[in-house]
């Protein structure tokens, strides 16, 4: 059997959904963040099946935002469970300062091109640091990746690499019963974030996160779930509606952004200034802005519409008539 057990968090994200599959071995698919009213609620959820951390074997992280890994070093800890994660995660897994200060560089030279105010930087980057309070590292035992298979709940579940909202997101499809384990890559009320990121290993171009994250969202919607189970809220009995909702709400977003490049071109801060206003206030929410609107302005380059335009330390962005 598969159980969802949903955990508070300290986030405005609110809960999330962690799911324990019984059967040998005892598998735990996220486990929320090192917080005392997750930890507890946890512990409450594994009682309730007649379990303990104790007996858990094997954690699979699904990606590496706090909220999904952070509680997995206290809980290896008890249990002596093997961690398993896609290689992008790894290095945040096990020592997630020292790989967020390996990107600090990358992300600085984004906001500088991007006309971010140094107060903006100084708010987005503390927010960041901040981060790391509700997680200790942890090393993977293994690594999965992209067409392995995995025993859970004594069913063969296959795994699919879909990045898009992180650089090592998976989700995991058991086609007998055409269930998707799909954590944040389809949530059902809210549209998940494509998180602007550098390249692996800091070599090659930057990723093109919400290129990325609709292909991956229709690759996943051509597997035709019964149900897909998410990282927050509900489960989607409708993944191919959601699907068309989301591309929908992104298409019209880009054209919104298009028709803000008719007067002249503008910085990713004006545009993101633009489309969002006051709604964004904390460090984290510029951040989510910034990396959303750089989204958009990448469908636009590959849709031929925009493109960057160099004016000394600044990158603008024109319309292409």
């Amino acid at each position: 059997m598969l159980h969802l057990i949903s955990l508070p968090t300290p986030f405005p994200v609110g809960p999330v959904n962690v799911y324990l599959a019984e059967g040998a071995p005892l598998t735990l698919i996220d486990t929320g963040p090192k917080w005392n009213g997750t930890r507890a609620a946890l512990e409450a959820g594994l009682a309730e099946r007649g379990y303990r951390v104790e007996d858990l074997r094997r954690i699979i992280i699904t990606h590496h935002h706090v909220d999904h890994m952070g509680l997995a070093a206290e809980l290896v800890a008890r249990s002596g469970a093997e961690v398993l994660t896609h290689p992008y995660n790894t290095p945040w897994l096990v020592d997630y300062l020292a790989q967020r200060e390996t990107q600090l560089p990358f992300y600085r030279s984004i906001w500088r091109e991007g006309g971010v105010p140094g107060e903006i930087v100084t708010m987005m980057e503390a927010a960041g640091a901040s981060t790391a309070q509700w997680l200790d590292s942890v090393t993977p035992t293994s690594e999965i990746d992209e067409g392995d298979e995995l025993t859970l709940a004594g069913a063969a579940w296959r795994i699919y690499h879909t990045p898009g909202h992180a650089g090592g997101l998976v989700c995991l499809w058991e086609a007998q019963s055409r269930t998707l384990l799909a954590n944040d890559h389809l949530i059902r009320d809210i549209s998940s974030n494509p998180v602007l990121e550098p390249p692996p290993l800091m070599n090659g171009p930057r990723p093109k996160r919400l290129v990325e994250y609709l292909y991956h969202m229709q690759r996943m919607a051509t597997l035709e779930p019964r149900v897909a189970l998410p990282g927050h809220g509900e489960p989607v009995e409708d993944v191919a509606g959601l699907v068309r909702q989301r591309l929908a709400f992104h298409a019209r977003r880009k054209e919104r952004i298009l028709r803000s490049l008719e007067g002249k071109p503008q910085t990713l801060w004006e545009l993101t200034q633009a489309t969002f206003g006051d709604r964004l206030k904390r460090g984290m929410d510029w951040f989510l802005g910034c990396s959303e609107i750089l989204g958009h302005l990448d469908l636009l380059e590959e849709d031929g519409a925009a493109r960057p335009v160099r004016e000394g330390a600044v990158v603008k962005w024109a319309r292409v008539n």
